[in-house]
């Protein structure tokens, strides 16, 4: 090898050695922390390890892919952003989506999207906080013969903005949504509707079954592959049965209407309740006093206050030995439900004295404590909390 050749290598070493691979380190790095899987303004084809973007027709194609979002990164973000009328077909049997992160979405989509294709894909999150599938405007379809699983103990869909009579969650074809029962016995779909729109029976277009081999799921799945057996005929009994007792009325909810910037909090219409502390917005999240809400709505439960540790305790008031608790301490990112660590959507806030948590941590905080709210409806324009109880 001459001297000039042997020259050429060492340059190119060294070029190598004194910085590039570092900053290349560096730009990959801060490529995640942006987010590399935000397809919502991508106008040309991408491509990356196990996925495919097609921008004419907006469609994300997984297969055998595995994407990981690690503690710490894209907080209160999601792993992947769809564009309206996006489409995501899934190919293979391997494809896994884990989101280790605080209260980081799965897939965020701006509106309509379809699931579709004969693969499988699990997504596992780490926070109760977060959601699987995040749809801004909906519908949400999955149909072909997709299956999807979800370990988390957030929401498996959370749709924003529900209204009009048209499905808004369906599953088609042969389809299915799995998720843990355990987890998501009471909190596996929300659709937040707008004010003054109706609910709609029409808005879920699926029929929801136990799994026959293993009662530890539930799969969501279309209505025509549920059959209905044709009871027997019965033989006319000999003697005359008894009298049935009739069923209990279901209980009467009320409606409760809480505004951003008042104290006063009403009862189907009327004011039953002045706060001392007002409501408000903190990044994006509507923060509620939290001694206030359970006055209002009637809990039976004792608040305790620990101004050294900046502690609330909420115990549920019952003639059982089995204490029903809630911890949280202002700042933390998580509440004790017992000796469980549960996510929180946000951190309890101090203001003027008085402890407040998001709305949507309140409702999480009723349910664990066998008080759950419902019909949830934010109203924008005039920043107004609605929800039954």
């Amino acid at each position: 090898m001459n001297k000039k050749a042997l020259c050429g290598i060492l340059s190119t070493a060294i070029l190598f050695g004194a910085c590039p691979m570092t900053a290349l380190a560096e730009e990959r790095l801060n490529t995640l922390d942006t987010n590399i899987m935000d397809f919502r303004n991508v106008t040309e084809d991408r491509e990356g390890d196990g996925w495919y973007w097609d921008a004419d027709d907006l469609t994300l194609t997984l297969e055998n892919f595995y994407y990981e979002v690690p503690e710490g990164k894209l907080e209160e973000k999601a792993a992947i952003y769809l564009p309206d009328e996006a489409e995501v077909e899934i190919e293979g049997k391997e494809n896994v989506l884990n989101i280790y992160s605080y209260h980081c979405d799965a897939f965020y989509c701006e509106g309509e999207v379809n699931f579709y294709g004969d693969g499988e894909l699990e997504i596992m999150l780490d926070s109760s906080g977060a959601d699987a599938i995040f749809v801004k405007k909906g519908p949400l379809l999955i149909d072909d013969e997709v299956e999807i699983t979800v370990e988390s103990r957030g929401y498996v869909i959370y749709l924003e903005e529900a209204k009009g009579d048209k499905p808004l969650i369906s599953i088609q074809d042969e389809a299915k949504l799995i998720f843990n029962k355990e987890d998501h016995e009471k909190r596996n779909i929300l659709l937040v509707k707008k004010s003054g729109v109706a609910t709609s029976y029409n808005w879920f277009d699926y029929a929801e079954v136990d799994d026959e081999w293993d009662d530890e799921y539930i799969n969501l799945v279309a209505k025509s592959t549920v059959k209905t057996e044709k009871p027997e005929k019965e033989e006319k009994p000999a003697t005359p049965p008894a009298e049935e007792t009739p069923a209990d009325e279901p209980v009467k909810q009320s409606e409760y209407q809480i505004v951003i910037g008042n104290s006063a909090i009403k009862k189907d219409g009327a004011v039953t309740y002045i706060s001392d502390a007002k409501p408000y917005l903190s990044h994006g999240y509507t923060m509620l006093p939290l001694r206030a809400l359970l006055n209002v709505t009637g809990a039976n439960v004792d608040i305790a206050w620990d101004a050294v540790t900046k502690t609330i305790t909420v115990t549920e008031k019952s003639d059982s030995q089995d204490v029903n608790k809630v911890t949280i301490v202002i700042g933390e990112k998580q509440m004790k439900h017992g000796t469980e660590s549960i996510n929180l959507y946000t951190p309890a806030e101090l203001g003027k004295a008085r402890a407040f948590v998001s709305l949507r941590d309140w409702m999480n905080i009723l349910s664990a404590l066998n008080m759950p709210a419902s019909d949830l409806n934010w109203d924008a324009k005039t920043k107004t909390v609605t929800f039954m109880k």
